[in-house]
């Protein structure tokens, strides 16, 4: 009997490329496909039975689920989050757990939208839809301070992108790595000096408890009187509702944000109102480039498990 590869979300199966899915097939792997459906609790640990292996999306990996998934060695996030994974009961039952590369899709979006931000696309595109010729200031990035919140992958390719600018970059990560850092011309900071001296605020730090509304009241009011804050992270980050009264009262002259805090989005959500500020569905990581990629990552990283070694990017 071949072992299995599910590919449980219908999103990640879309996206999987043809090259990814023979590499699998001609390593002896059955493939087994969601071709649609958003897969309830119950619905998940049917698809998890019985599989060798998990190409994850963003469907939730909790305790319950993963006691269906008796002959579970890997799950690979097709993604870089993994906080839909019970990390904890995944180590105790002996799964190795990888994820793929997408940081410089994820970089370019985060420069994307902090140039929409700056330069008032929002505004644009709306009063010129109207049939009206309307004009704002808007700003430069060059010479501008930007600090990037978490400087990992994303963090540091952003810094790269940044450099063209010729804007000042400070960087806050709790686990800097000062050799990254100085290569790119980053300087390493505390996150009040980050807040207090950037024009431009960059979020790149992955969802946890201690990062749960790391940008709230408290650290908005750090924050310079007219900066902008860009999130292509996690919508945990941001307490939402802190950062409507910013944009509102103009403390923060806009944001740009790709997550929220409660996924999909509904039209109700306040943010949504407010002009100033640049809205997308989680997407920063959707290129052609980050599947064709991601594809090959993950079945290259499932191989290397089936022979022995370890996912080419594990967690």
């Amino acid at each position: 009997m071949k072992p299995i590869v599910a590919l449980n979300s219908a999103t990640q199966t879309s996206a999987f490329c043809d090259e990814a899915r023979q590499m699998l097939l001609d390593a002896g792997f059955e493939l087994r496909c969601n071709e649609g459906i958003r897969p309830t609790p119950e619905q998940l640990k049917e698809m998890v039975s019985g599989a060798y292996a998990i190409v994850a999306g963003t469907e939730k990996y909790t305790a319950d689920v993963l006691e269906a998934a008796d002959q579970l060695k890997v799950i690979i996030r097709f993604g870089v989050g993994t906080d839909n994974f019970d990390l904890t009961a995944m180590r105790e039952k002996g799964i190795q757990i990888g994820v793929i590369t997408n940081h410089n899709a994820v970089a370019e979006f985060s420069l994307t939208l902090m140039l929409s931000a700056i330069k008032n696309l929002p505004q644009y595109d709306a009063v010129t839809r109207a049939g009206r010729w309307s004009r704002f200031p808007m700003r430069e990035l060059t010479g501008k301070t930007v600090g990037i919140v978490g400087f990992g992958r994303i963090g540091q390719r952003l810094a790269e992108l940044l450099q063209g600018f010729g804007a000042e970059i400070l960087a806050y990560d709790p686990s800097m790595n000062a050799k990254a850092a100085e290569a790119r011309k980053v300087r390493p900071v505390s996150m009040d000096e980050l807040l207090e001296k950037s024009d431009v605020v960059s979020l790149h730090l992955p969802a946890t408890e201690k990062t749960r509304h790391l940008i709230d009241r408290r650290t908005i009011a750090k924050m310079k009187n007219g900066a902008y804050l860009i999130n292509t992270a996690r919508g945990s980050l941001v307490d939402e509702l802190a950062l409507y009264d910013a944009l509102v009262s103009g403390k923060l002259s806009g944001a740009a944000q790709d997550v929220f805090e409660k996924e999909p989005v509904t039209a109700d959500n306040p943010l949504f109102s407010l002009i100033n500020n640049v809205v997308t569905p989680h997407v920063s990581a959707l290129s052609y480039e980050t599947n064709y990629n991601g594809s090959l990552i993950c079945a290259e990283s499932i191989i290397r498990v089936y022979q022995g070694k370890k996912p080419l990017y594990p967690i």
